[in-house]
């Protein structure tokens, strides 16, 4: 099926159902509970219907329903949020941009994204222990730096309340339809729950096997020699959480996380073309001896005090710590005998955060103000290990030798903000607020990457920014809101990445300072409890600075005038008694200002092509049911076409933007779920069709890396099974 029709389908069950929804209106008492509340929009709990901005819950029954053994939390989001870029396939979340900006990760409300991006984010936790997680799209600084795209914010499991003590156990199996030994993923989970009056508890392992990949032609999936690949890799995430209720007002939260994802494989990529001159086969070859294979390794502490009469006033304070390793594939020439670089990034961030929230009234009116002090350190540290290759790049001999990847970097934040929510009538909420941000980044000297020679002296730069927002909602009806947001948020560079592949780069002269992005939208939601929903976003958002991933692995923070403007629908509607049919469209599309003031389309890095989704499902009261969806990828040449004009008009290609002709997919899942000697079980075919297909991400990075080596096959038909029983 073609996107064209896909989105016809789309939009003629929409329009269906506004015809319903006339007919509808304000008739079902039900349809007016407000939606589930979220606070990650707002620092505060608030209701959806009540926050100026584009903001979506995803529940947890969503999520595994979604996750079988072996497949990652950023598959489960590409199909489900509409704002969100498809998935690389890979272990890196690079490229997986919302609204065409990038996201802030965090779980827990705890950033996992800081200065130093290794891209591994939505790597770093198992979908079984999610609770539900909370999608804001759209710039934002209320966390402070990284989400000019938006936020995702996933929020890990808690004590079940309703039960002293409980416990879930969930086995799962996946296998690609070879159904070869090599090829099947396994899924190991535990959890326990406790709950008292003063004191409650959960905690959670879980651990997953995968081994190789296969696409739809039965060939072995090839390791992706840039980000790294999830196949033959073993995962284990420890999950715990204690809650004190330490009096009637106040409480404490204390939660903590190990995860660890690590690579066992035999087979690499093939680097027999180098030698021969020939293009890449895509093959996975056996025979890759590397000794310290990729892994990403991360340990993380969180804890929350909230006193809900605090001189009259609700005070929230949260304190955190986390350390991050990552591991990556070795890059270079890799010819026989050559040296190549095999990096590991090690991260430390910690952090406070504090919101107070305190209600007024003015002329009879509710204002509601919240106000804090956020701080936040990190220390970043790369380096790379040197091997001579051999056997055609399968072979690694380690030559004890290490070398610098970019300066010793630390990172300050000292935020401060507050926000203003006044209700001028009964129907408009005006929404209004300002964040002072200070930064300051400390480098160590160094030798850099590109020339060991050059001795680099140790740098400090700091600045300070003043970002806005300003929002409205208009209640239509209790169903029904339009909402209308003005709101800036910042990235910083990437300090360790801009210094490291550059010849005499200081921090100082490398232009790096934070990068402000206006975002601006327009929407419209309608939300019927057991009933019809609909939301509808235009979006435009500008930057006057970018940062550029250049072919050569140089980056540069550069002035030039970005723009990126689309639209969201989202769409779902119950039937009869069991039933519900929806869909989800995203439509995202930019440009950047060359040195001529020129405009020129943005790749498919930057921007995702359009991308739409739709289901059918049906479930029952005894707790069984069956779900068909289908994602469908627009193919594009509008960047493509624009490099080729640059070279028509005989200007130097920007390698920083060469764009691939993308072209379109569409696959389709069936899912089903039953009740089972007291458990449920939970089936699953994925990729049905079996499409042969390249995901966008493997398209894109083909143009721009390796000689068109990442050029590789995503999975073909995969069939899930597992089991989950509580007691």
């Amino acid at each position: 099926m073609r996107l064209s029709y896909l989105t016809i389908s789309i939009l003629a069950t929409t329009t269906s159902m506004l015809s319903y929804a006339d007919e509808v209106k304000n008739t079902s008492s039900e349809s007016k509970t407000l939606a589930p509340i979220i606070m990650t929009a707002t620092r505060t709990p608030k209701s959806i219907a009540e926050i100026a901005g584009t903001v979506q819950n995803i529940r947890g029954d969503e999520i595994s329903q979604q996750a079988a053994a072996g497949r990652k939390l950023a598959d489960v989001l590409a199909q489900l949020v509409p704002s969100l870029a498809p998935s690389s396939g890979t272990t890196s979340n690079y490229g997986q941009t919302m609204r065409g900006r990038n996201v802030l990760i965090m779980i827990d409300g705890v950033s996992q994204t800081g200065s130093r991006d290794v891209a591994r984010q939505l790597n770093s936790i198992s979908p079984n222990m999610i609770d539900h997680i909370e999608v804001v799209s759209g710039a934002t600084s209320i966390y402070g730096s990284g989400a000019t795209g938006g936020i995702i914010n996933i929020i890990t499991k808690r004590a079940n309340k309703e039960k002293p003590l409980s416990f879930e156990t969930k086995l799962g199996i996946t296998s690609a339809d070879n159904f070869r030994g090599d090829s099947l993923a396994y899924n190991v989970g535990q959890t326990m729950s406790f709950s008292q009056d003063q004191v409650d508890g959960f905690f959670g392992i879980d651990y997953t096997r995968r081994g190789s990949q296969f696409d739809a032609q039965a060939n072995r999936i090839s390791l992706s020699p840039w980000q790294g690949s999830t196949m033959d890799t073993d995962t284990i995430d420890i999950n715990g959480r204690l809650n004190f209720n330490l009096t009637d007002t106040q409480t404490l939260s204390v939660g903590a996380q190990y995860y660890q994802d690590k690579q066992d494989t035999d087979y690499g990529p093939d680097y027999r073309y180098i030698a021969d001159k020939t293009p890449p086969s895509h093959q996975a070859i056996k025979g890759w001896n590397l000794p310290n294979q990729p892994f990403t390794k991360r340990y993380a502490i969180n804890s929350q005090y909230q006193n809900q009469d605090f001189l009259g006033q609700n005070l929230n304070i949260e304190a955190y710590y986390r350390n991050e390793k990552s591991r990556f594939v070795p890059y270079g020439y890799l010819a026989d005998g050559k040296t190549v670089k095999q990096s590991q990034s090690n991260v430390d961030f910690a952090g406070i955060r504090s919101t107070i929230q305190s209600d007024f009234k003015i002329a009879d009116r509710d204002l509601t103000l919240n106000y804090g002090l956020d701080y936040d350190w990190e220390k970043d540290h790369q380096w790379a290990d040197l091997y001579i290759a051999n056997n055609q790049g399968l072979e690694y001999i380690p030559t004890g030798q290490k070398q610098g990847q970019g300066p010793d970097t630390q990172i300050q934040n000292i935020g401060t903000f507050v926000q203003g929510d006044f209700a001028l009538n009964d129907q408009l909420n005006i929404q209004a607020g300002v964040r002072y941000q200070y930064v300051q980044a400390d480098t160590k000297g160094y030798l850099t990457a590109r020339d060991p020679a050059t001795w680099m002296p140790a740098d400090s730069t700091d600045s300070g920014k003043f970002l806005f927002n300003i929002g409205s909602v208009y209640k239509i009806n209790d169903e029904q809101q339009i909402y209308a947001n003005f709101s800036q948020g910042f990235s910083y560079p990437d300090v360790q990445r801009v210094l490291r592949d550059v010849a005499a780069y200081t921090l100082t002269t490398s232009g790096i300072e934070p990068i402000t992005v206006n975002s601006y939208e327009l929407g419209w939601r309608l939300d019927q409890n057991k009933g019809l929903n609909l939301g509808l976003t235009g979006f435009y958002n500008t930057s006057d600075k970018v940062v550029q991933f250049n072919s050569n692995r140089s980056v540069n923070v550069v002035d030039t005038d970005q723009r990126i403007y689309g639209l969201e629908a989202t769409a779902s509607y119950p039937f009869l008694e069991n039933f519900k049919v929806g869909g989800t469209l995203g439509y995202t599309r930019g440009q950047y200002k060359d040195a001529a003031k020129q405009w020129h389309e943005l790749n498919s890095f930057v921007v995702s092509p359009v991308k739409g989704t739709i289901f059918a499902e049906w479930d029952n009261k005894e707790g069984s049911g069956i779900r068909a969806q289908m994602q469908a990828i627009k193919g594009t040449d509008k960047a493509y076409n624009d490099d080729l004009k640059l070279d028509e008009l005989g200007l130097a290609k920007n390698d920083s933007n060469s764009a691939a002709r993308i072209r379109g997919y569409t696959t389709m899942d069936i899912l089903a779920h039953f009740p089972i000697a007291k458990g449920r079980v939970d089936f699953g075919i994925y990729n049905v069709w079996d499409k042969q297909y390249l995901s966008v991400f493997a398209q894109q990075a083909a143009m721009t890396n390796d000689n068109g080596l990442l050029r590789i096959p995503s999975e073909g038909r995969t069939f899930a099974l597992s089991y989950t029983i509580n007691y």
